[in-house]
């Protein structure tokens, strides 16, 4: 199950990318609630998601970059109430999918 998943991301993340390699951002030149929707599922460290965009979807990491260069913009785990939760994940774990 999760391979299917890994591929069907992966599928979603190759179109994402050739979408943002000519306009800065999803729909055209101006952010909508297309790319901060998407931000939600895409800004999660590789160690947590498994995806390393600079890696394998470098206009995705720049869209995240264009993104987070917006006025006012937090992360969203700035936003969240509360200290945050330990991370759990190890660096010797194998990527997810596999």
């Amino acid at each position: 199950m999760l391979a299917f998943l890994r591929r069907r991301s992966d599928d979603f993340l190759d179109i994402l990318d050739a979408r943002l390699r000519d306009p800065s951002f999803v729909v055209g030149e101006r952010p909508t609630i297309a790319d901060r929707s998407m931000v939600g599922y895409l800004l999660f460290p590789k160690h947590e998601a498994g995806h390393d965009f600079s890696a394998t979807h470098p206009a995705v990491e720049s869209g995240l970059a264009r993104i987070a260069a917006l006025p006012r913009w937090r992360p969203p785990y700035e936003l969240l109430p509360g200290k945050r939760m330990p991370c759990y994940a190890s660096d010797q774990r194998p990527e997810f999918g596999t």
